[in-house]
């Protein structure tokens, strides 16, 4: 019972804010240079009862730049804020993957933070490699709000 309430609280506080920016990158929109190449993809699960779903694809521009782009079909929910998107070594909460020790490669790397719907592009400051998921998190709430497992084309 004890689990149940925590978790429906944890939603609760979810759905009214996640723009806790302390910890967030800034977010560069100006977009990826044509031609680019398709690198992997992803589809998101909802996690938390959030409404958080939709495709995404990690992009290489023609300046060998790596981009995350979701496409038109992705939805979130924002109700006051942002959510943190993060590419990460699994789909586990980011507050745990962010206390694991790290390894050569970080466990999880913020990539920026979105506030709307639809299709968008975030630069990723260096690259994907080594990393399988691409997460959503709310800082405010602790709580993942989404994740898409990695796959090549």
């Amino acid at each position: 019972m004890k689990k149940t309430l925590l978790c429906i609280l944890a939603a609760g506080i979810a759905l009214v804010g996640c723009n806790d920016s302390s910890t967030n990158p800034v977010t560069n929109n100006s977009g990826p240079v044509a031609p680019t190449t398709r690198l992997k993809s992803g589809t998101l699960t909802a996690e938390n009862g959030t409404p958080t779903v939709g495709t995404l694809t990690i992009l290489k521009d023609a300046n060998n730049q790596e981009w995350l782009h979701l496409n038109a079909d992705f939805t979130s929910s924002f109700a006051t804020g942002t959510v943190t998107v993060y590419l990460a070594k699994s789909a586990a909460r980011i507050g745990d993957q962010r206390v694991l020790p790290p390894p050569p490669v970080p466990n999880i790397r913020a990539i920026g933070f979105v506030n709307q719907n639809g299709a968008q592009d975030l630069k990723i400051s260096g690259s994907q490699q080594g990393f399988s998921h691409v997460v959503f998190y709310c800082e405010t709430a602790e709580i993942n709000f989404g994740n898409a497992p990695l796959v090549t084309p």
